[in-house]
């Protein structure tokens, strides 16, 4: 299954992590419900995850985008602990958004 997650707001994890608990929280929210907006279904374990971020301007590196994933996940799966791999890669595209690969194990 794909799932594409559309005008993700860009926010690398360095600033993500300094922001007050109120701007995370948020950041969160608004990722959640573009999530939402992307898919109704959710999950439970036993996938593998592979997302790819595309952002305009400057490409953010792997570690910095790695705070979508688990949030993104957090959201989908009620239960996540039988997820196998979750691989991220990051590219630079014409919007910012993320194409979320889900395969079952």
């Amino acid at each position: 299954m794909i799932i594409e997650i559309k005008e993700i707001p860009k926010l690398s994890f360095n600033k993500y992590n300094h922001l007050h608990w109120a701007k995370k929280k948020a950041f969160k929210d608004t990722l959640r419900l573009l999530v939402y907006n992307s898919t109704k279904e959710t999950f439970k374990g036993g996938y593998t995850l592979d997302f790819t971020f595309y952002f305009t301007g400057r490409r953010l590196d792997r570690v910095n985008v790695f705070h979508y994933a688990k949030i993104i996940e957090d959201y989908l799966f009620q239960q996540d602990k039988d997820n196998g791999w979750i691989k991220v890669n990051t590219e630079k595209g014409t919007e910012n958004k993320c194409v979320l690969k889900l395969t079952k194990v």
